[in-house]
């Protein structure tokens, strides 16, 4: 499960790529219950449609041919809008300690900026609007920098037009990137059933995967999502098991270095890679990807 993918990290992202093709087959979604094959799979996926996505991930994904699923939200790419969480994030950053304990205080909210989002994200939709839009008035002459448009920006429906099928699969991660579990269902239905309607109309590409935001899920939720799609992914951690739900795949979050994501992801002994190292590691599976391509050109 990735998220942003900033060009400072586009080397790190590479190596992470690199290692997780040496050891795995990395395969599309619905791939991963396939019976047989001789390696163990691996999906990849990238929550939110953000540009850097497109600009930094999908270049790399296509130099390697690894197939990945980016999920977006349809109606935020129309409006040409940040997610909620991401503009209230940017927003609050500007104001000082006094102000910002103050807006706390008057919603009875925590004090402490990231604490006071996710605060937000158990609210119902009718109780977080007032919530936003105290925020923006409280921060009325807010102006985005170079670098939250770097990190905030979505990718333009052109500019998810233009990536190849053959690698990328296009998923709905709802209209708006509304906490599902805090709507009626009837709003919850709209935003999971609406947004895969608006994103096949827009990209003529058939979309039959979901992401729940924020991992949060109910019984309603759940049950919409069967008849709209056919996987979705949770934030719940862990391997994939056999038999597993298609409707509530786990997913492993990126980790920052090669060092803990092998320890997520292949059960090596913990001592063994500590000793290997993040250098040796990046070294280790770029001459293992040299090694298989090399193959591949003896064999053809």
């Amino acid at each position: 499960m990735y998220h942003g993918t900033p060009q400072s990290q586009a080397a790190l992202l590479e190596r992470q790529l690199m290692f997780l093709a040496s050891l795995f087959e990395v395969v599309p979604l619905e791939r991963l219950g396939e019976p047989g094959g001789r390696r163990r799979r691996v999906a990849l996926t990238f929550d939110d449609g953000l540009r850097s996505n497109v600009t930094v991930a999908y270049p790399l994904l296509r130099k390697l041919r690894l197939p990945a699923t980016f999920y977006v939200c349809p109606d935020l790419i129309d409006k040409r809008r940040w997610l909620w969480n991401h503009e209230v994030r940017a927003r609050i950053a500007t104001l000082d300690r006094d102000k910002f304990a103050a807006l706390a205080e008057y919603f009875g909210a925590p004090a402490e900026r990231e604490a006071f989002i996710e605060w937000m994200k158990r609210l119902d939709l009718a109780s977080r609007r007032p919530v936003e839009q105290a925020v923006r008035r409280a921060t009325r002459y807010f102006i985005s920098t170079p670098a939250q448009h770097q990190s905030y920006d979505l990718a333009s429906w052109d500019e998810l037009a233009r990536l190849d099928p053959a690698i990328i699969t296009i998923g709905s991660h709802t209209l708006t990137h509304s906490i599902l579990t805090s709507l009626t269902e009837a709003e919850a239905e709209h935003e999971i059933g609406e947004s895969r309607r608006r994103i096949e109309a827009r990209l003529q590409r058939p979309v039959n995967h979901f992401c729940y935001p924020n991992g949060d899920v109910n019984a309603f939720v759940v049950a919409s999502t069967r008849r709209h799609y056919a996987t979705a992914v949770s934030t719940v951690p862990g391997r994939v098991p056999p038999n597993y739900d298609p409707h509530y795949v786990p997913r492993w979050a990126s980790a920052s270095s090669l060092t803990h994501l092998a320890r997520i992801l292949y059960p090596w002994p913990r001592a063994l890679l500590g000793r290997i190292g993040e250098r040796t590691l990046g070294r280790f599976t770029a001459s293992l990807r040299l090694i298989s391509w090399r193959m591949r050109a003896i064999s053809s």
